[in-house]
């Protein structure tokens, strides 16, 4: 601290040679100059003193006819001097005060409040869509509209706001609360989608038509949405329901042994571009796009070492992709085909469980070739517009309604 205060005072180190430097040493203590660091020399010594009292020592040099030497200068003072007809500093520095005081509705940095990576990445890319970025102006009624673009955008936000404070634009959002959906009030039948034996039936709406242990077949219906009450009259619902049942299907997948998948290669380059307030500066001539080469484009603002600027760094990466050729065994062709059957059933019933299964493979022309006979229990049941059926008399219910 006493170091820091020193260069900011200043300080001058000299020389006293011939006369009588103790009396003059004596003066300049009796007027209370501040010497300091004095050091003996062959022809006086040398000694130390605060720039401001530097020139009354003069006087009580000639009065002991002592000549002073200047050995160093110290101090900000003597640092500024250097530059004193070097106008271009001072009308930066000036011109720098004024460029901030005009730049109050640029957007230094942009914070998210409440937002997964995910989610902050994706709002990120619509407000860089509607011009909202690091080094960008703003004014309320772009931010007004982006909220109300974000909010509606979204099924995941409650509430989304925009706010700009001193050159920082804070997004903030809530989580929407989700609400149960509505029974549906359309007239729909629940008809079989494969072959079966049904195990179990979970109703949520309508009239059953099956029973556990009762084999149906596909495009039968299991769950009407029509039934007559006792006076004849019909009755209608929205019929939905969860029907497990026991299915037995064969599926049939072919692997080509010899494959050429196209992979991307672990070399990827990059091109930069820079968004500043007065415009774009790419880093780079041309972006070259090889063929069958994946693009990613990433953005995020210019922070070098968490300092904040006015910029937003955009990096595009090209990663160039080759078709690889494989030669697959058969154990491993019959896999993947298997792999893909699973994912077949998968996409047609959804979640089920896998009971029994009979793999038969066969190899001929450079593909294997497998046949898997699957038992499982899933939920066959689909739901379709009702379109009108000849139902009997509902004896279970006892008024009509």
């Amino acid at each position: 601290m006493n170091r820091l205060a020193r260069y900011a005072m200043g300080s001058v180190n000299f020389e006293v040679t011939g006369g009588r430097g103790e009396r003059f040493l004596n003066d300049c203590v009796n007027a209370g100059v501040p010497v300091e660091h004095i050091r003996p020399t062959q022809t006086g010594y040398l000694a130390t003193v605060p720039l401001r009292d530097y020139k009354r020592m003069h006087k009580y040099a000639r009065r002991n006819r002592c000549r002073l030497r200047v050995r160093e200068k110290y101090g900000a003072y003597f640092a500024l001097f250097t530059y004193r007809h070097r106008w271009g500093i001072l009308a930066g520095l000036v011109l720098c005060v004024l460029l901030l005081c005009m730049c109050r509705n640029l957007i230094w940095n942009i914070c998210f409040y409440n937002f997964t990576p995910e989610q902050e990445a994706s709002a990120r890319a619509q407000l860089f869509e509607k011009g909202i970025y690091e080094g960008a102006f703003q004014n309320n009624e772009k931010l007004v509209r982006a909220a109300g673009e974000l909010f509606v955008g979204s099924e995941e936000y409650g509430w989304v706001a925009l706010n700009f404070v001193q050159g920082r634009l804070v997004v903030e959002k809530t989580q929407r609360e989700k609400v149960p959906e509505p029974i549906g009030t359309e007239v729909t039948n629940v008809v079989a989608k494969s072959d079966g034996i049904i195990r179990r039936l979970e109703l949520v709406d309508g009239y059953p038509r099956v029973v556990p242990g009762q084999y149906v077949a596909q495009g039968q219906v299991l769950v009407s949405g029509m039934t007559l009450s006792q006076y004849e009259r019909p009755l209608y619902s929205h019929a939905q329901a969860e029907v497990l049942a026991e299915v037995e299907k064969s599926y049939v997948y072919t692997q080509p042994l010899h494959v050429e998948p196209v992979l991307p290669q672990a070399v990827s380059k990059s091109y930069y571009k820079l968004y500043l307030p007065w415009g774009e500066l790419s880093l780079y001539a041309q972006l070259d796009v090889p063929e069958n080469a994946s693009q990613r484009v990433l953005r995020r603002p210019a922070a070098p070492f968490g300092f904040h600027l006015p910029a937003l760094v955009e990096e595009t990466q090209v990663r160039q992709a080759a078709a690889v050729p494989f030669d697959l065994t058969p154990g491993l062709a019959e896999d993947i085909a298997r792999s893909r059957i699973l994912d077949a059933i998968r996409a047609e019933f959804g979640d089920y469980e896998l009971l029994e299964e009979t793999p038969s493979a066969e190899e001929a022309d450079g593909a294997v070739t497998l046949t898997l006979r699957v038992r499982m229990l899933a939920d066959i049941g689909k739901m379709v517009p009702y379109e009108g059926e000849a139902m009997e008399p509902d004896s279970t219910i006892g008024a009509d309604s």
